[in-house]
């Protein structure tokens, strides 16, 4: 079973914002959404997370991930290279 997304942020059960709205309108879990809507929710977050950084992309890395990924990867496989990426970013800074 996942973790409610106060494990994962700064959420607190009874405060107001975002994430509290997210909460209420999609479960602590995000057991209301879709697989669709949650892959669309990693692409945006991931794209304002780039957005964010001033560098740039190489083109091994850039050609890889566009040409390869999606018919090489499986789904898990795709999600477990999403995880073991937040994973370092979020602990390697």
């Amino acid at each position: 079973m996942t973790k409610p997304i106060g494990y994962y942020t700064s959420y607190t059960p009874g405060e107001s914002g975002l994430l509290a709205d997210m909460q209420e309108e999609w479960g602590a879990t995000f057991e209301k959404l879709n697989p669709a809507e949650k892959a669309w929710m990693i692409y945006q977050l991931g794209y304002q997370l780039w957005m964010e950084i001033d560098e740039s992309v190489g083109d091994l890395v850039e050609e890889t991930i566009n040409n390869r990924a999606s018919h090489e990867l499986s789904s898990l496989d795709k999600l477990g290279l999403i995880e073991a990426l937040v994973n370092q970013m979020k602990y390697s800074n």
